[in-house]
């Protein structure tokens, strides 16, 4: 993308738009932005669940690929190889950090996903790194996992490997570290009649305050019992033992295609989107729920509506951020395939409904979204070009798009092969040297934020303890909330919190937190520290230590 070009400020983008003034799209022609009111079906079926061992951790090797390096204002070719690859998925830590995935073909039967790092804003990479997976695995995806560097990932496994039903998962606590990768499998076709599995979306979240529950997997899938053709599944991980998974699936809902999901991080709310046929039309199947334990061991589905009318919607993306939901989709509703934006502030409760882009005779396909609340960014293609428009409304309103990819007709049209992530990083399949590469740009300035980090518990003077808060964002935070809780003892005796506000912490700033009055009792103590914000990313961290007290006296405080 030429630097000509106007880049998007995070926050801060001047649309110029009302959504009753008319606004022009990309071919010129004036096309009304109007926000219509969305009927919801609301359903009520039951999933079914069970669960299953992790059946093996996959084993990692280096790769080696050839990249190029480029500056970012124009397009950045990721992978040179002659070799097709494609699919992209991309990824952003707080700290400006990516992760890229990708398919890479070796032959007919056979592929790999590899997983490659960025420290530069995708300008050069690591080289990369693939686990040895039976088969031609393909479509990978990529979510933040809620703190740190830390991120996860899935694809879609070998579609003949144990019936096609295999679920892949990558964890990496440090995005910058290959040897904190992992990719583990569990054969849902080997023990129960699954089979098909279709291409995953993954959504990650540790709000759950538990080291291995990386998030949810959302696809669509087959199960021979009840019968049920390509239906809603989700996957987690088992809340209290770390070698099982769950798979819940909706066997009323079969007719699905793709699947999309994303957690709000502020609550660890979920909205899983399904592109579904029903007798004569694609609508939306959308399921609503709470990643939090339900009391039963399983994620807590809230609720499950279709969205759409006589017209035919598809290939769905979503994303969420403080309780402000988007949905992007195909539509035929004027006649050719549109980009429709279906926009929520409540949570999913209530809908409204607009365009990204409706150009007339041309299709937009394969929408992608992300959002930051009230701003957000679409990307789609169109004529074989990746187009992106933004809003700073919630989506009521959309600016006129722009295309992304500086060579014209370069971009390779299919479902799945564009990613974009929060920093506006956006990574595509490009045809340029006659074969699938990978190609990268950035649309808009990395937003600022601040980023809390707590350090080490240490003693305080006599019966007391401190814990450091520090401020390693890119943006000064105001009205820290800090909690430091202390409990344990001989009898359970011992439980003391102390709460403090900092009303601004400025960024590579740090202030110690310390208890109030003494600890006084015997035994071991538990410590714990919670840290939030509401400008962070993410809003709330946290700490846990250990120690013993005599009478007032600390030691081993860890």
């Amino acid at each position: 993308m030429e630097r000509r070009k106007k880049a998007i400020y995070i926050g801060a983008v001047v649309l110029g738009l009302l959504m009753i003034v008319p606004t022009t799209n990309v071919l010129g022609t004036d096309e009304p932005s109007q926000n219509q009111k969305v009927q919801i079906v609301n359903m009520h079926a039951t999933p079914t669940h069970e669960m299953l061992a992790v059946t093996q951790t996959d084993k990692i090797l280096t790769v080696n690929k050839d990249q190029n390096t480029g500056m970012l204002g124009t397009d950045v070719q990721v992978t040179t190889e002659v070799a097709t690859e494609n699919n992209p998925a991309i990824g952003a830590v707080p700290t400006g950090e990516l992760l890229v995935a990708y398919t890479s073909v070796v032959d007919s039967s056979q592929n790999d996903v590899i997983w490659d790092f960025s420290t530069d804003g995708g300008q050069t990479w690591a080289g990369g790194q693939y686990f040895v997976v039976e088969g031609a695995e393909s479509h990978p995806a990529i979510d933040y996992w809620g703190t740190g560097r830390k991120a996860v990932g899935t694809m879609q496994g070998d579609f003949l490997s144990n019936s096609g039903a295999d679920q892949h998962t990558f964890l990496s606590t440090d995005i910058t570290d290959t040897t904190t990768y992992e990719l583990s499998t569990i054969t849902w076709g080997a023990s129960f009649p699954y089979s098909d599995r279709r291409v995953p979306d993954i959504a990650g979240y540790d709000g759950n305050g538990i080291a291995w529950w990386y998030g949810i997997i959302a696809c669509v899938g087959t199960r021979a019992s009840p019968g049920s053709v390509d239906m809603p599944i989700f996957n987690y991980a088992n809340y209290a033992d770390e070698t099982q998974g769950w798979s819940s699936y909706f066997g009323e809902y079969p007719g699905c295609e793709n699947a999309a999901i994303e957690i709000d991080q502020s609550n660890g709310l979920f909205y899983a989107v399904f592109d579904i046929y029903r007798t004569s039309q694609w609508d939306l199947l959308l399921i609503r729920g709470d990643a939090h334990d339900d009391g039963t061991g399983h994620i807590e589905y809230l609720s499950d509506s279709f969205i759409g009318g006589a017209e035919n919607t598809k290939y769905p993306a979503v994303d969420v951020k403080d309780n402000k939901v988007i949905i992007v989709a195909q539509s035929d509703e004027a006649g050719t395939q549109d980009i429709v934006c279906y926009y929520s502030d409540d949570a999913g409760i209530t809908w409204d409904k607009t365009f990204v882009a409706a150009s007339g005779s041309n299709d937009e396909l394969y929408p992608k979204i992300v959002s930051f609340g009230d701003t957000a960014i679409c990307t789609y293609i169109m004529n074989d070009d990746m187009y992106y428009a933004s809003t700073e409304d919630g989506g009521a309103t959309w600016s006129t798009p722009e295309m992304v990819n500086d060579q014209t007709g370069s971009v390779d049209t299919e479902y799945r092969n564009t990613d974009i992530t929060y920093d506006g990083t956006v990574v595509w399949t490009d045809l340029r040297n006659g074969n699938d590469d990978i190609y990268l740009d950035n649309i808009a300035e990395t937003p600022t934020f601040p980023i809390l980090s707590l350090g080490s518990f240490t003693k305080a003077g006599l019966g007391k303890v401190s814990i450091p808060v520090a401020n390693i964002g890119s943006a000064d935070a105001t009205n820290v909330s800090v909690t430091i809780t202390v409990t344990g003892g001989i009898l359970s005796r011992i439980n003391k919190t102390k709460t403090e506000t900092i009303a601004s912490l400025a960024m590579n700033g740090e202030e110690t937190i310390t208890t109030d009055g003494m600890i006084f009792g015997l035994g071991t103590i538990t410590l714990s520290a919670i840290a939030g914000c509401a400008q962070a990313q993410p809003p709330q961290v946290s700490k846990t230590g250990t120690g013993k007290v005599f009478i007032v006296f600390l030691r081993n405080i860890a």
